[in-house]
């Protein structure tokens, strides 16, 4: 896998930019990158979405990882609740 560097200023704008419009194009890119920041603010804007029954463009371009990751984290969330 080919793995790009990012800079702070670069990453720093992208958070800026999520939407449901491109938040699962934005979270490959953040994988690909190795983007921590940018992976962790994508998936929480995805959770909140999915919570407030947001659609979110291509969704079925998201990594399978990743998704499972999302769905394990509300899994959790929701079981701790309880």
């Amino acid at each position: 896998m080919l793995l790009i560097s990012i800079g702070d200023k670069t990453e720093s704008h992208l958070i800026a930019q999520i939407s449901a419009a491109n938040v699962c194009h934005l979270t490959n890119a953040s994988d690909l990158s190795n983007s921590l920041k940018l992976k962790n603010e994508c998936i929480e804007f995805m959770e909140k979405s999915f919570a407030s029954k947001i659609p979110l463009n291509d969704i079925q371009t998201l990594d399978k990882d990743i998704a499972l990751q999302i769905l394990q984290n509300s899994v959790y969330k929701i079981v701790s609740t309880q």
